[in-house]
């Protein structure tokens, strides 16, 4: 299977999110997170879109049980915070994006493949890679063949 890196324009998404602390510890990290954010939309009557998933803090920098990352959920509507719900909006973003079936392909040889890319292309990396996915990954087996890696780039 061949994958394609495109140089695109992502759209800003207003997301509500949780922060998670801990290990990556596999594909079922941010099910509970998720979880929890799709019954607090549900509760306001909000509609929901991608999931999108990033780690804030660098592989190494941290100790893993202290390495913290983003479950955000793309709401439309208005919403307020409540507990650690927070809500932001995700700029805009000039990324390279790239999607692919995680059953087809492995996720870090696309996380490497973007990184040997980066080496090689006019552009540098401005802020930390996501995963996007429309529709819940757990739920929807099309949502989870359909995997979206963003890397936010600008040119060197």
């Amino acid at each position: 299977m061949m994958v394609d890196f495109k140089v695109k324009t992502a759209p800003s998404y207003n997301v509500a999110y949780l922060t998670h602390v801990g290990d990556y510890s596999g594909q079922n990290m941010w099910r509970s997170e998720f979880s929890q954010l799709e019954k607090w939309a549900k509760k306001r009557g909000l509609r929901t879109r991608k999931r999108i998933m990033y780690f804030i803090d660098k592989w190494g920098e941290k100790p893993k049980n202290k390495r913290r990352s983003v479950a955000a959920l793309e709401i439309k509507g208005k919403a307020e915070p409540v507990g650690k719900i927070r809500i932001m909006k995700l700029p805009r973003h000039k990324v390279v994006s790239v999607s692919f079936d995680p059953n087809k392909i492995s996720s870090d040889l696309i996380y490497h493949g973007l990184e040997s890319w980066l080496e090689s292309c006019n552009y540098k990396q401005t802020s930390r890679s996501r995963e996007l996915y429309d529709g819940n990954p757990w739920k929807n087996a099309r949502a989870y063949a359909n995997c979206e890696v963003q890397v936010p780039i600008k040119r060197k």
